[in-house]
């Protein structure tokens, strides 16, 4: 897929960009935990879907930085009353993310990061049955998400413990789903929202 020729040299380079002197300044390591707003984009008659997200996070770098982590991550889909089932998409997301600090060296520190994410299937089921999507003849699915994340927090420092919360938007550009109705095929991209919270550890100076 041509995408990985772009996404992984491009994740190289912002791993190689971190100098190991700034690695060491602001360097944090923690748990994050929130809440996910998602959809189907491409698919009409589903509703958004709430879910969870958790997991570890990493922040190696200064005012300049590469977040990642390894993640929990549920999105997918409800379904409406016209009766199309919707999807509970469950991933474990590794993303690749440049940070940029804009705090002045206070207390509270702002920051923004962008960069491509890679999510890889763990569970799906028909939502409200016990049912795996492997049950329904019309839908199939792909075990490997990649896309790109947008967001924005603030820190808040408090002795060697960093307080982390913020908003972000993760979408797909790779199709997850595929949907076949009579004659008609749609297919399906991720979309979703997150709201979270944090406790992280400062490492180095």
């Amino acid at each position: 897929m041509r995408i990985h020729r772009v996404i992984l040299p491009l994740s190289l380079c912002l791993l190689v960009c971190i100098s190991p002197t700034q690695a060491s300044a602001q360097s944090q390591i923690g748990a994050v935990v929130g809440a996910t707003f998602s959809t189907l984009r491409g698919i009409d008659g589903l509703d958004s879907r709430t879910g969870v997200m958790g997991g570890l996070s990493l922040v190696m770098g200064g005012p300049l930085a590469l977040q990642t982590g390894l993640l929990f991550a549920s999105k997918g889909a409800e379904g409406e009353t016209s009766g199309r089932d919707g999807l509970q998409l469950d991933y474990v997301e590794v993303p690749l993310l440049l940070r940029l600090g804009l705090g002045s060296g206070s207390g509270v520190t702002p920051h923004i990061y962008a960069g491509p994410y890679f999510g890889f299937q763990i569970n799906c089921t028909v939502e409200g049955t016990d049912a795996d999507c492997d049950d329904l003849p019309n839908v199939s699915t792909n075990s490997v998400d990649i896309g790109g994340i947008i967001g924005a927090g603030l820190d808040f420092g408090v002795g060697p413990l960093v307080l982390t919360g913020g908003l972000r938007y993760g979408f797909g550009v790779s199709k997850v789903a595929d949907f076949e109705i009579g004659s008609v095929r749609e297919s399906a991209k991720n979309g979703s929202f997150a709201i979270y919270a944090g406790l992280g550890i400062k490492l180095g100076r």
